[in-house]
């Protein structure tokens, strides 16, 4: 029978270990990073969006415009080093905007869909018409955080709720009180010019966000809570859809 001396075995063990460390190295390295890391969404006072989004040190960021006018993000890896901060510019055609990001290397996808008017195309900002939301943002991190930021002008009365019925989040906005009241939720409203909310967004799940603005269009108004409503045109501009990834 044959002996192993101890050099020998203490040189087949190392190896070993070396091999198992290697091997858990690899699968580490196999594992895809997100090339995406955090996005925000922009719609500044002129009604203009824009996306400012960071990506990792070794993204090559591609913007292609499809066949259906829908705006997409291609984040490929590189083995250069590339810049982490990039904006694109959009703007809204046919009330709507579509922008989807996607990851070449592991397919993944995330989209944002839009519904607004192109303000410099409609009579927003008029007497008659008046432009309550002045600006908004809405930032996503990969770690699952959605923070909404938005700015209104004076005097004009907030409620902010979240719709079941619709799965919606719900910023209410008007000159006059009446109507927020009359809407029955139980919301506090306010009258300030900026916010800043988080939103509680589970995984897996779509960020859906409307601005419903009440715009008067009678001077006077019964207490009754339905004829209130009908004093008032409402439009739900802008919608906003966010998608998790895919």
């Amino acid at each position: 029978m044959k002996k192993i001396t101890p050099y020998f075995l203490a040189l087949s063990l190392s190896f070993l270990f070396a091999s198992c460390s290697s091997n858990e190295t690899d699968v580490i390295e196999g594992t895809p990073e997100n090339l995406l890391q955090s996005y925000t969404l922009k719609r500044d006072a002129t009604g203009a969006y824009s996306i400012d989004f960071n990506t990792t040190n070794n993204t090559d960021v591609t913007t292609v415009t499809n066949t259906d006018n829908s705006k997409e993000i291609i984040l490929a890896e590189v083995a250069q080093k590339t810049a982490t901060k990039h904006s694109n510019d959009f703007s809204i055609e046919n009330d709507q905007l579509k922008i989807g990001f996607l990851e070449a290397n592991t397919g993944k996808k995330r989209q944002v869909y839009i519904e607004d008017d192109n303000i410099t195309l409609s009579k927003k900002g008029s007497d008659t018409n008046p432009q309550y939301l002045i600006s908004y943002t809405i930032s996503v991190s990969n770690d699952g955080k959605y923070d909404l930021d938005f700015a209104v002008a004076d005097n004009v009365k907030t409620m902010f709720v979240y719709n079941d019925t619709k799965d919606t989040y719900e910023v209410h906005l008007s000159e006059d009180i009446a109507p927020l009241t009359s809407t029955g939720f139980s919301s506090n409203i306010e009258e300030k010019s900026i916010y800043s909310i988080n939103l509680n967004i589970s995984q897996g799940e779509k960020l859906n966000l409307n601005f419903v603005n009440y715009y008067k269009i009678q001077q006077e108004a019964s207490a009754k809570t339905e004829e209130i409503l009908s004093s008032y045109e409402v439009e739900e501009k802008p919608r906003t859809s966010v998608d998790t990834p895919t």
